[in-house]
Order: C-alpha cells, then sequence, then structure tokens
C-alpha cells in the first residue's frame, strides 16, 4: 500500500494586525476532499504539521459564499471534518523528514497559513526532496504551493521551469486580503522561476508537470487528488511488479 504526506498549517493569525489580519490555517475542502479521495483509492495517509504542533483551522473554510450559499454543503463538510482524527493530533513533521523513506508522495492543502510556517520551514524542504529524489509526487493547492519554495538545492530552486498553477492574482483580489499579506505567493513563485498558468477565478485549473501536481484553488481539488491518486496507483504496481508478488 502507497503512502502518503499531508502536510497542514499550524500557523496562528497575527494579533498585531487586529482588524487586518488574513484569516489563517487550512482550507478545510481542500483537505477533507482529498484526503478521503486518497483513502478511497487504497493508499495510506499520514497528517503532520511543523512539529507536530496543532493544525489550524481557516475558520472562513465554512463561510456559505464560499459553498454557493449551500447550507447542507457546509454541514457536511464540518461533518467529515470532524471524523478525521489525524489533523487534531498530527505527526511531527521534522522527525519524519529525518527518519522517513518510504512515503510516495506528499501533498500541501492550501490556506494563508502555509505562506507563513511552511514555506520557510527547513524540514518541508527536506521531506519535498526525499520524495523527488525517490521518484514521488509532490501536490499542493491554492496557497500550498508556498511550501514548494522551501525545495532548494545549493541554493537553486528545485521546480525553477516547471509549469505550475496557484491561487490566482485575480483570486486575490476577489477575496479582499491581499494588501493584508506580506507577501504574494504568485509573485514569489514566478520569481523564483514557475512558469504559471490560470482559470478564470473560481473555475478549475490542475496543472501536471513531471512529478509536480498543482490546483489552483477549492474548485480544482478533487480532480488532482484523483490524478495524484490513480498515479500512485500506477507506481504501485510497478512497484509490485519489480519486486515479486509479496513485496508491499
Amino acid at each position: 500500500m502507497a503512502k502518503i504526506l499531508i502536510v497542514l498549517t499550524a500557523a496562528a493569525a497575527d494579533s498585531s494586525l487586529g482588524a487586518l489580519a488574513p484569516p489563517v490555517g487550512f482550507t478545510a475542502k481542500e483537505f477533507v476532499v482529498p484526503y478521503h479521495i486518497f483513502l478511497e483509492h487504497g493508499l495510506e495517509v499520514t497528517i503532520a504539521t511543523p512539529r507536530g504542533r496543532p493544525a489550524m483551522l481557516d475558520p472562513d473554510s465554512f463561510d456559505l459564499k464560499c459553498h454557493g450559499g449551500d447550507t447542507g454543503r457546509v454541514l457536511n463538510l464540518k461533518e467529515q471534518l470532524a471524523e478525521i482524527e489525524g489533523w487534531q493530533s498530527p505527526a511531527s513533521l521534522d522527525r519524519l523528514a529525518l527518519a522517513t523513506t518510504d512515503y510516495r508522495a506528499v501533498f500541501f492543502p492550501g490556506g494563508y497559513g502555509a505562506m507563513i510556517d511552511l514555506f520557510n520551514h527547513a524540514a518541508t524542504g527536506n521531506m519535498v526532496k526525499r520524495i523527488l529524489a525517490s521518484n514521488g509526487l509532490v501536490g499542493a493547492v491554492g496557497h500550498g504551493q508556498a511550501a514548494l519554495l522551501t525545495a532548494l538545492h545549493d541554493e537553486a530552486w528545485l521546480f525553477s521551469g516547471y509549469q505550475m498553477t496557484c491561487f490566482s492574482p485575480d483570486e486575490e483580489i476577489q477575496a479582499g486580503l491581499g494588501s493584508a499579506l506580506e507577501w504574494n505567493l504568485a509573485q514569489r513563485l514566478q520569481a523564483a522561476g514557475a512558469i504559471l498558468s490560470y482559470a478564470s477565478p473560481g473555475q478549475e485549473q490542475v496543472v501536471i508537470d513531471r512529478q509536480l501536481y498543482t490546483a489552483q484553488n477549492a474548485a480544482s481539488v478533487a480532480r488532482l487528488a484523483w490524478e495524484m491518486a490513480r498515479k500512485l496507483k500506477k507506481l504501485s504496481a510497478l512497484d509490485k511488479a519489480s519486486c515479486g508478488t509479496p513485496c508491499d
């Protein structure tokens, strides 16, 4: 059974910004939907945060405006999140990055928190490099792509020249929080060497380039997770074929 690591943010809001502080944490839909898709495809999922601190949930995850005003969708999402115990008692990403080599993929859900505690976290970069070195997959959605910025070798970004997407500049404007952020994700990725493309705000956009799987927003996360899960099943089948049947 292939193993996948989901890394959540543990960043808290900056109280010094007062009312201007953007909501931080992970976006519930961008975690819950892929979590279940990975399980449905027979993958073993581990949830981790920097230093194993409690994951932070973006309080706007259940805003009706983000769900087309559908109360039923919001209630269902809350119920599904409540049933996932691992995010409240996550593993330490730092320990896993030092001691573990058997994950075939790492996935970063979105949320502004990733721009606070994942984009400059050494263990995040080490885990991404380990996954890439073992021909595994790296996935991210929305602002989760901030975690990719930590993947450096001799100060060179490993994803320079890759096609990818992230939460678009137009979506940042529509969210009304661009001025409250310390830096802009799309600008930082592009400056590092990313080749970015976007769909219209709120529309599905998934970009796959080699081992990197990225999605623009919550509307894209189901397809991204499905693409990753399908590829991981193929990789698992190839592994078994190469080492024989009781290989696991």
